[in-house]
């Protein structure tokens, strides 16, 4: 069935591609007698291809990726650098999006994320371990242990609280994640986890047909993919959508609804199956050289996820663009209102192999892990004066959740410059 259905989604997107091409290169048969005799005749079609097809070119730097109100490099770059989440981070990222648009309506858009700081993987366990992501080995238990019994048959490794154990099995190969046995003393050392920030790299890819109506306002439907290598591995999801600017106030106001409906059933990602947004838009001075545009929208999730099962009002977002000829400079703000749709493992998971030292115990009370307070040589000493103090696992627990949590930021601020060229 599920083959089935990515069939029937290639198959209609084949067919969209096909549409466009035709459409967008019309076959003028009843010119093909007349080139010969008429040598102006080539050019002017190709003055009239050139007048149908435009081409516009925007190339943005920011210093956060933000996405229905959801951060994409900050988020990504706290864990990577263990950093406590903020509402201003320092991820810039680099937006290009090029767009190809004919005058019958069809348009064709590309939009890609790539970071610019943090693209290499980082030690951020801070471990000295025996892989990637491993648990931290106490040095001297390991050396006086292996030194005093050297023969001993329970010199081995166990993953669950980083000592020796008698639970490697001698007839398996020796593998660090499913038959952890002996250590090679040459493999113990730190790690660098899979948490660049090349691993959030991501491609929109569009294509959509707008019709205006002029009486009933302009309608936009298609479809867009967005191909993403994040948490260690590719991920790729499809969204079709249809927007309606309404007649009222268009000049004013440019009041929109838009209404997007995911496909691909991403379970792993934090994206609602279900997102409807309405915005309102005025650009002053738009004839002058210079010139401000403001933009305002509000947007509301049906599902955040198919774990979590929560709606709400997902983000109000704002946006204030000053632009100078094909210059602009960009003031960006998104209010989350519903905290409780971020407050979850999805959006806030771990980008490396490390296992979480707490758990996000409540999804309703706001508060996520501190990637601060994750690791480091302060943070182990206090996960062990915890240990040691109540040796009930529930207070444990709770005790670090309460000790290495944070508020989630309501509110995301970035900063955007760039230019537009239209061809």
């Amino acid at each position: 069935m599920i083959h089935f259905l990515q069939s029937l989604v290639l198959s209609r997107f084949y067919v969209f591609v096909l549409v466009f091409l035709f459409i967008t290169k019309p076959i003028h048969s009843e010119n093909l007698g007349k080139v010969s005799s008429k040598p102006n005749a080539i050019s002017e079609e190709k003055k009239e291809e050139e007048e149908e097809i435009s081409i516009e070119i925007t190339h943005e730097i920011t210093n956060d990726f933000v996405w229905r109100g959801q951060s994409f490099s900050g988020d990504y770059i706290s864990r990577r650098d263990n950093l406590p989440y903020k509402s201003f981070a320092e991820a810039y990222t680099y937006v290009p999006v090029a767009r190809i648009s004919h005058s019958n309506g069809f348009f064709f858009e590309l939009e890609a994320n790539i970071a610019l700081k943090g693209r290499g993987d980082r030690d951020s366990d801070q471990r000295i371990q025996a892989y990637p992501g491993g648990n931290a080995i106490d040095i001297n238990r390991w050396t006086g242990q292996f030194l005093a019994n050297p023969n001993d048959r329970f010199n081995y490794f166990d993953p669950a609280n980083a000592v020796y154990s008698e639970n490697c099995n001698l007839s398996s190969p020796n593998d660090p994640f499913v038959n952890p046995c002996a250590i090679n003393p040459t493999q113990i050392k730190t790690y660098a986890e899979r948490n660049g920030l090349a691993r959030t790299d991501g491609l929109f890819t569009t294509f959509a047909y707008e019709m205006d109506t002029k009486r009933f306002g302009t309608f936009t439907v298609g479809s867009w993919w967005y191909f993403k290598k994040d948490r260690s591995a590719k991920n790729t999801w499809n969204e079709y959508f249809i927007w309606w600017e309404l007649p009222w106030l268009k000049q004013s106001l440019n009041p929109t609804i838009q209404s997007f409906k995911q496909t691909s059933a991403n379970t792993q990602a934090g994206y609602s199956s279900q997102y409807s947004s309405f915005s309102l838009g005025h650009h002053f001075l738009k004839e002058k050289e210079i010139s401000i545009e403001w933009t305002s929208s509000i947007g509301y999730v049906w599902v955040n996820n198919p774990d979590s099962q929560k709606s709400g009002l997902n983000d109000i977002t704002s946006t204030i663009k000053f632009l100078w000829n094909q210059y602009f400079l960009s003031f960006n703000h998104a209010h989350r209102p519903e905290i409780d749709l971020y407050d979850n493992d999805k959006i806030y998971f771990l980008n490396s192999e490390s296992n979480f030292p707490v758990s996000n115990l409540s999804e309703r009370d706001g508060m996520i892990v501190d990637p601060s307070k994750l690791y480091g040589a302060s943070n182990e000493l206090l996960n062990q004066a915890i240990r040691q103090l109540d040796p009930s696992e529930l207070v444990q627990v709770w005790a670090k959740n309460q000790l290495q949590s944070q508020m989630i930021p309501r509110n995301l601020f970035w900063i955007g410059i760039g230019m537009s060229q239209t061809f």
